[in-house]
């Protein structure tokens, strides 16, 4: 397809007689309608010139402002959504809203592809074609291209185009061949299929007599001398697998549910040995459900019940392996790869398992199989549940699976890191820099080696960053100094805000000093405050009693009463002109009353008195002695 406005190829002058100053639908040339509007724009420009015959010098061109942008504004242009994988350019639209239009449309136009059948399995791709219906029509083609190859069947009536796949044309064929028979049709891979004899020898073996079609199939295999296998390792293992369900259906529990053509069918036997909270497939003679998918679907009712059925399906099957291609993995790196089906809190649940039974972790993790891709999940999981032991085990494990493979040994640390960094906690992270990666150092592969470097720095940056921001490393670890330092409330400190001792006790110091220093100048400017305030008051008091002392002409009579504790005597009033020098007499002291000794008696006038006449206090009474 011509990119928009790109023309699209060679053109003629008669494609573009307007240079494509005219082409406003971008098609590559003008057509009879973009012609006709650029001649009716010359002839309206041809009349504008006769009216007006402007030359160059008739135009004032000191009116435009050099600075002044009239163009229009194609800055989004630099910025708006790349559009080239539908041969759209942002240069071929005006403005920024008929070019998100005309994506938005093209999107729209291939939307499809997000949700159309997969046919992958067919070789076919949803982008290698235009229109849904192009990839429909590849699709149904693809799904019966099987027709035109497949083996003639006419003599016996019998038509593809009246059955939907293959191998149901292929099963009528066979029956149709053995008179009714519907046998198990031989492996395509390992062995050729020839038209069935009418032996004596076949006939022999009905299926009604066999209480299942895989048994049936196992004993027509052995019977059938007519049989081409690839190779002779093909035809041993085959007949092994026969013999085997042959001899031990009726007692291993693995034989009965085995079948030559299609593995083992542990769902049907999960399902015959088991009460299930979910319905199961019924399967006779192939796996119509996988290992995984049945425990995921008992998960999701009960997890317990789901460890118990995989634990029984490795005791049951693995012992018998060798007689089911892809068994072993089946049984453990499959189900592992598949946990991200499984309820969210599985992996810990299954973690908590194993630590509880590691005769199950190691039928699980079997140095044997292929190390499951998502087995850095489920050591995570383990490490962040404080399974420490469990995870270093299943780790070990893992390297052993991964060989001398440094992808897989790569992809192991890598996924555990980047699960670790969950910025929640940092005790996964450490262990595993304490323990994990000291196997992954002991490992001499250059591929391996040269990434450690980068696993550290980015470890040990973790740890720090979490350590320090994380609420619940605020007073642990290398935190726990915040316990002992002075609360810095009061100076509206807080020792988290800190990354060390210094750092906090330094700030302590400036604001317990700073706030001390301010204390004493509000100290000091307070005192002054009060001394201003007495002298104006003690100045006012002298002025009253000035005032009093020119008016009053009453003579007063005060007395000095000395205390043993004291240094010098204190004056008191008194009306009792009997007290004499000598006498003892009581007298109040603050809020109590003691006794003391009248050391001088004097009348005085209001002007001349020892202190106030107001403030003085009185003698309460003269102590007789007698």
């Amino acid at each position: 397809m011509a990119k928009k406005g790109g023309g699209g190829g060679k053109r003629s002058f008669w494609d573009n007689p307007f240079g494509g100053m005219f082409d406003f639908n971008r098609d590559g040339k003008e057509d009879f309608v973009e012609r006709w509007l650029a001649l009716k724009i010359f002839e309206e420009c041809t009349k504008e010139q006769e009216h007006h015959d402007y030359s160059d010098d008739d135009i004032d061109y000191s009116i435009l402002d050099d600075d002044d942008d009239y163009s229009v504004d194609t800055s989004w242009r630099d910025f708006c959504e790349d559009g080239s994988e539908f041969d759209l350019a942002p240069e071929d639209y005006e403005t920024e809203e008929e070019y998100e239009e005309a994506l938005a449309k093209a999107k729209e136009k291939i939307a499809w592809r997000d949700t159309c059948e997969d046919g992958s399995e067919y070789g076919l791709d949803p982008e290698d074609y235009e229109t849904e219906d192009e990839y429909n029509e590849a699709l149904e083609e693809a799904r019966t291209a099987w027709r035109d190859t497949c083996e003639d069947g006419s003599e016996y009536g019998l038509d593809p185009e009246d059955y939907e796949t293959e191998d149901e044309y292929m099963e009528a064929l066979e029956e149709a061949r053995n008179g009714g028979f519907s046998g198990a049709a031989p492996s395509i891979s390992l062995r050729v299929s020839i038209e069935w004899p009418a032996l004596d020898k076949l006939e022999e073996i009905k299926e009604e007599n066999y209480p299942n079609k895989r048994r049936f199939n196992a004993a027509y295999t052995l019977a059938n001398e007519f049989l081409c296998y690839s190779n002779k390792e093909a035809e041993r293992r085959d007949k092994a697998c026969c013999q085997f369900i042959i001899d031990n259906a009726d007692k291993i529990t693995a034989a009965n549910y085995l079948s030559n053509e299609g593995g083992f069918l542990y769902a049907q036997a999960i399902k015959d040995n088991f009460q299930l909270p979910v319905s199961l497939p019924d399967e006779d003679e192939y796996r119509e459900y996988e290992l995984s998918n049945t425990l995921c679907k008992i998960a999701k009712r009960n997890i317990a019940l789901s460890f118990e059925v995989w634990q029984w399906a490795l005791t049951t099957f693995l012992p018998y392996i060798q007689y089911a291609d892809g068994s072993l993995s089946e049984l453990t790196s499959s189900v592992i790869d598949d946990l991200y089906n499984f309820p969210e809190n599985y992996r810990t649940e299954l973690a908590r398992y194993m630590d509880k039974h590691p005769d199950f972790m190691e039928k699980v993790v079997d140095a044997k199989a292929e190390m499951p891709s998502n087995l850095n999940a489920l050591i995570a999981a383990a490490l962040q549940d404080g399974l420490m032991n469990t995870a270093l085990a299943l780790f070990r494990r893992g390297l052993v699976q991964a060989g001398d493979d440094w992808k897989k040994i790569n992809r192991l640390a890598d996924g555990i890191i980047s699960r670790c960094k969950n910025y929640n906690e940092l005790e996964s992270a450490e262990y595993f820099k304490l323990h994990m990666l000291p196997l992954i150092k002991a490992i001499n592969i250059g591929m391996v080696q040269d990434e450690i470097g980068e696993w550290e720095k980015g470890l040990n940056d973790y740890i720090s960053q979490v350590e320090r921001n994380c609420e619940q490393y605020a007073y642990t670890r290398k935190n726990a100094w915040r316990k002992t330092v002075p609360d810095g409330s009061k100076y509206g400190l807080d020792p988290k805000y800190y990354d060390s001792e210094q750092e906090y006790q330094k700030a302590y110091d400036a604001r317990r000093d700073e706030k001390r220093q301010k204390e004493r100048e509000q100290r000091k400017q307070e005192g002054l405050r009060l001394q201003r305030e007495r002298q104006q008051h003690y100045g006012e008091e002298k002025r009253i009693e000035a005032e009093k002392a020119r008016v009053d002409d009453k003579i007063y009579t005060f007395c000095g009463v000395a205390f043993p504790h004291a240094l010098r005597p204190y004056s008191y009033r008194t009306e009792d002109p009997t007290i004499k020098v000598g006498d003892e007499v009581l007298v109040p002291v603050g809020d109590k009353e003691t006794n003391g000794i009248v050391v001088s008696v004097g009348q005085y006038m209001r002007i001349a008195a020892p202190y106030p006449v107001d403030k003085t206090k009185f003698i309460i009474c003269k102590i007789d002695s007698k």
